[in-house]
C-alpha cells in the first residue's frame, strides 16, 4: 500500500490544494457475552463543532516529516482506514507517514462496558504523548472527522490544533504507510455489501468486496460466532449481521470432563477439539471448505480470534469484521433480530484437504514446556487478572485451581476500571506504537516469541489476533491455558509462591515432598463460592 510521488508530481498537487484550501442457561465464567445493551450517553463529542484553524499541505508534509516532538499529525478516520483499507471513495488506504490515531468513531459510537469511554480516551492521548504543549494537526479524508476530533482536543486544553482534509494527499498515495497484516479485519462497509447479496437486497456485490472476497458469493461464508446456540447466544437478542449463519463455540472448544477424578462442580473444560475433528466434522456441518472465505462477526471479539486461529491453521481465508457490531451500527447498518431469519448452513461433504496446512497458528502445552525448559527460544505470558495472577482466585466459577504457572510472565489483558489494553472504544486494535510500548513495559521483549494464554485461551486468542494484525507477528495464542495445564497435574505457584500440582487421585494440592497442602484458596473448597 506503500506509494511515494515523483518530485515534480508533488508540487503540481500541492499547488493545486493550496488553492483549493485544506480545511436460558447460565452462561459459565469465561465465556461471558457482552450484554448486548448500547449506550452513547457518556458520549465525549462536543456537543456543538469547536472551530480549529486550517493547515494546508505544506504544513501537513511538514509534520509527515518532522523528528522534533513538539509536533504531531493525527488521523481522525475509523482504525481500519489507518491500518491499510482504501475506505469512502479514497484511492489508497493506510495512513499519512508518522501519523497517530484518535478516530472520531471513539467519541460517539455506542458503547457499554464497566470502564468509562472516557478511560479509553485519555488512554490514547497519554500512551500517544498528545499533550497541552503539543502542535497538532488532525486531518481526514472527507473533511467531516477532524473537527471532531480537533474540537475534543481543544476541550482537552490542547490550544494549538488545526485540521486539514488530506484527500487529495491520500489519493495521491504521498508517504502512506499501513501494516502488512491489514486483512486480517474487513471493514463493515465491505460486509455490508456481501451481506445485501445474500439476502437479495442487492444483486450484486461492490467492486471493494469483489477486490476482498472474489465474484463467487458461493465461496463466501459469512458467520456469527458466540457462546451458546442462536437462542441462548445473543443472536436474536441482540441482533447479528442479515445473512449470517450462527456457530456456537461450543462446536470447537466441545464442554467435557477431561479428568474425571475431580470434583463434578469443577470437572468440565472448555478445550479445543483437534484441528482434524475441526476439520472433518465442524467445518464440513458449515460449508467451510478450504476454498471457502470467511467472516467472523458477532458481539464479542475473543470467539473471533479464538475461531480465526483455528481457520487460519487449515489454511482457510478468514476475516474478522472490523469493529464488531460497534462499528456496523455506527455505520447506521441494521441488525437482524427476527425469529424466523434463522440462518441454517449448507453442509458438505469434504473439506477437501486432509493436512494441517499452518500447524503453527496456535501453540499446545508441548510447546508451553518447551519454552519453559529452554528447549525453544519465546516466553509464555499470562494475561489473566492480578487476582488470578497471585493465586487468590482461579478466574473461573468452573475450575478450583489457583496459581500461577511458574516462568511465565505477567501481562494482563486489561482491568474493570481501565477497560482492554489491546483494543479502543470501538472494540477495534490499537497502533503497532501504542501494543509494542505495553508489552515491552510487561517486560516482553517482541522479537521473541511471546505465547499467551488465560483460563481456557479466549483472551489470549483474542490479544494474538489483535497484536498479528498491527504486524506484531510473534504474539501467538496457547490453545489450552491455565486449566487444563492445572488439571493435569503440573506444577504450579500458588498464593504462598510455593511449588505445587494437583494431584487427580487425592483431588489435593500437593507440594513437591507429596505433602497435602490444600487449603480452600489453592484448591477451592468443597461448596465455597467464589465471587
Amino acid at each position: 500500500m506503500k506509494k511515494r510521488l515523483s518530485a515534480s508530481l508533488l508540487c503540481i498537487m500541492m499547488a493545486a490544494a493550496l488553492t483549493a484550501g485544506c480545511g436460558g442457561k447460565a452462561e459459565p465464567a469465561g465465556k461471558m457475552e457482552p450484554a448486548g445493551k448500547t449506550t452513547s450517553e457518556d458520549s465525549a463529542k462536543p456537543e456543538k463543532k469547536i472551530d480549529a484553524g486550517s493547515a494546508d499541505v505544506e504544513q501537513v508534509l511538514e509534520y509527515m516529516n518532522d523528528s522534533d516532538d513538539n509536533t504531531i499529525l493525527i488521523d481522525a478516520r475509523p482504525e481500519e482506514a489507518y491500518s491499510g483499507w482504501a475506505l469512502e471513495g479514497a484511492a489508497n488506504g493506510g495512513h499519512l507517514k508518522n501519523a497517530l490515531l484518535f478516530s472520531a468513531r471513539w467519541l460517539d459510537c455506542e458503547y457499554s462496558e464497566s470502564a468509562s469511554r472516557e478511560a479509553y480516551l485519555k488512554r490514547a492521548l497519554e500512551d500517544q504523548d498528545i499533550t497541552e504543549d503539543k502542535d497538532i494537526i488532525v486531518y481526514d479524508y472527507t473533511g467531516e472527522q477532524a473537527p471532531d476530533v480537533a474540537g475534543y482536543l481543544i476541550e482537552q486544553g490542547i490550544e494549538n490544533v488545526t485540521v486539514c482534509k488530506a484527500d487529495e494527499l491520500i489519493d495521491a498515495g504521498t508517504e502512506l504507510e499501513s501494516y502488512t497484516n491489514y486483512d486480517r479485519f474487513i471493514p463493515t462497509e465491505i460486509v455490508k455489501s456481501i451481506s445485501d447479496v445474500k439476502t437479495g437486497k442487492e444483486s450484486s456485490l461492490s467492486e471493494e468486496a469483489k477486490a476482498a472476497v472474489g465474484e463467487d458469493l458461493g465461496k463466501v461464508v459469512l458467520v456469527d460466532v458466540s457462546w451458546g446456540n442462536a437462542k441462548e447466544s445473543t443472536y436474536f437478542s441482540t441482533g447479528h449481521v442479515p445473512g449470517a449463519v450462527h456457530i456456537n463455540t461450543d462446536s470447537y472448544e466441545r464442554p467435557r470432563v477431561y479428568v474425571p477424578e475431580k470434583r463434578s462442580d469443577y470437572a468440565k473444560e472448555w478445550r479445543l477439539i483437534s484441528l482434524e475433528e475441526f476439520r472433518d466434522n465442524v467445518c464440513t456441518q458449515y460449508g467451510i471448505t478450504k476454498d471457502s472465505t470467511v467472516i467472523l462477526t458477532g458481539t464479542a471479539t475473543a470467539p473471533q480470534g479464538r475461531l480465526g486461529f483455528m481457520l487460519r491453521s487449515l489454511g482457510v481465508r478468514v476475516y474478522a469484521m472490523s469493529g464488531s457490531l460497534t462499528a456496523w451500527t455506527y455505520n447506521g447498518y441494521e441488525l437482524d433480530t427476527a425469529a424466523d431469519t434463522l440462518v441454517t448452513p449448507v453442509a458438505v461433504d469434504s473439506f477437501g484437504a486432509d493436512t494441517i496446512e499452518h500447524p503453527d497458528e496456535i501453540l499446545w502445552t508441548e510447546d508451553i514446556k518447551a519454552i519453559l525448559s529452554g528447549d525453544i527460544e519465546g516466553q509464555v505470558v499470562d494475561n489473566r487478572g492480578e487476582d488470578e495472577w497471585e493465586g487468590g482466585y482461579s478466574g473461573y466459577s468452573y475450575h478450583d485451581l489457583a496459581g500461577r504457572i511458574d516462568g511465565s510472565i505477567w501481562c494482563p489483558q486489561g482491568t474493570e476500571e481501565e477497560g482492554e489494553f489491546f483494543e479502543n472504544v470501538d472494540k477495534t486494535p490499537r497502533t503497532r506504537a501504542e501494543m509494542k510500548t505495553y508489552l515491552e513495559s510487561n517486560g516482553l521483549d517482541v522479537n521473541k516469541t511471546m505465547a499467551f494464554f488465560c483460563g481456557d485461551s479466549w483472551g489470549a486468542a483474542k490479544i494474538a489476533y489483535w497484536c498479528q494484525s498491527v504486524d506484531l507477528d510473534n504474539v501467538k495464542e496457547w490453545g489450552n491455558g491455565w486449566i487444563p495445564w492445572s488439571n493435569e497435574g503440573n506444577e504450579f505457584i500458588d498464593h504462598k509462591g510455593n511449588k505445587v500440582h494437583y494431584d487427580r487421585y487425592q483431588d489435593a494440592v500437593l507440594d513437591g515432598e507429596g505433602n497435602d497442602v490444600s487449603d480452600g484458596t489453592n484448591l477451592l473448597d468443597n461448596g465455597a463460592e467464589e465471587e
